[in-house]
């Protein structure tokens, strides 16, 4: 299975693409954090609400059984639960598990 990336043809794009100094630097320097001031201001323009989730060790965690272990990445691409023997695509895993903490965030954000 090909990722995004592979698929979209933008892997490498950092190499291909030829600026100059100071549009590498302002390209690179974009932080995550400006991109979610970003996403939160035009979500509280269109009226939808964002959900925060602390990705940490959602790529370690398994979406099943909720066991963290650094083995349970194997490789990049692949997760495979030492406690369960659940195995996923490492992304997907992940993925599972923001999609969790983004309901749960939403449950608590919106209790009577």
């Amino acid at each position: 299975m090909r990722s995004v990336e592979d698929r979209d043809g933008l892997q490498g794009i950092r190499e291909r693409v030829r600026l100059r100094k100071p549009q590498r630097v302002t390209l690179h320097g974009w932080s995550f954090r400006q991109l979610g001031g970003f996403i939160d201001y035009k979500a509280a323009r269109a009226g939808v609400a964002v959900i925060h989730v602390d990705p940490s060790y959602t790529s370690q965690q398994c979406s099943q059984c909720g066991h963290v272990d650094r083995r349970n990445r194997p490789g990049q691409a692949t997760f495979s639960c030492t406690s369960c023997g659940f195995a996923e695509h490492a992304d997907v895993n992940a993925a599972r598990n923001i999609a969790a903490r983004g309901e749960t965030g939403w449950a608590v954000s919106h209790a009577a």
